[in-house]
């Protein structure tokens, strides 16, 4: 027939009937579906080796600082009245790396082991490839949790505190004790060694389900 639409544009130009138009939306949602969640996931991904660098960078400082006061490690806490006057961990993070590195610091909370900020010198850790210094650290709600992998983060009251610390478990508050480390990328942690080497792994793997002297507890100097 001449006037039957055998082309494209003809029918284009006649438009769309309500059963087409909700294929194509139903189609549009589907590939949405599809494509948007792979995409959210590889932006994790990349966020997750950003805050693993910034790790690397961090783990440097505390290195230098180390080589350049006989092998001393930085502490936590200022130097009691007297004392002279040393970099702490607030100061180093304030003071390591350019620019860059100082901004990361605002999207990342590393935190430093309380256990070994406890520490005199970088010879009492007896296998530093395998002792845990830094990591992904926050507030949790669940301290009564046994296991590290179901730690949740509690949600923020209020502005980040400038220089994390994590607990660990021969301290004599551990239980009740909030600020822990976590896993924050895709079930994983930014965890940063002794030696500064770096990795990303459940928080389970870093041991805190273990006593001092476990062979699996990493956060343990020994």
């Amino acid at each position: 027939s001449p006037n039957q639409c055998t082309s494209w544009s003809c029918c284009a130009s006649r438009g769309f009937t309500l059963v087409e138009l909700l294929v194509i939306i139903l189609l549009i949602g589907l590939i949405a579906g599809l494509v948007l969640p792979s995409l959210a996931k590889t932006r994790q991904k990349a966020v997750a080796r950003e805050s693993l660098d910034y790790g690397r960078s961090i783990a440097v400082a505390f290195q230098n600082y180390a080589k350049e006061n006989d092998g001393a490690l930085v502490p936590v806490s200022l130097p009691k009245p007297g004392e002279t006057e040393k970099v702490n961990w607030v100061k180093l993070l304030d003071e390591c790396g350019d620019s860059s590195l100082k901004a990361r610091r605002k999207r990342f909370e590393i935190g430093y082991s309380r256990r070994l900020s406890r520490l005199r010198n970088l010879s009492s850790i007896n296998k530093p490839s395998m002792t845990v210094a830094f990591g992904d650290t926050g507030e949790i709600e669940n301290p009564d949790e046994t296991n590290p992998d179901k730690w949740r983060e509690a949600p923020s009251k209020s502005k980040r505190v400038k220089a994390l610390v994590f607990e660990t478990p021969d301290d004599k508050n551990w239980k009740t004790s909030r600020k822990r480390m976590l896993n924050r990328h895709l079930g994983r942690s930014s965890v940063i060694f002794a030696d500064g080497g770096a990795v990303l792994v459940p928080v389970s793997v870093v041991g805190f389900q273990y006593q001092a002297g476990h062979p699996r507890a990493l956060w343990d100097n020994k």
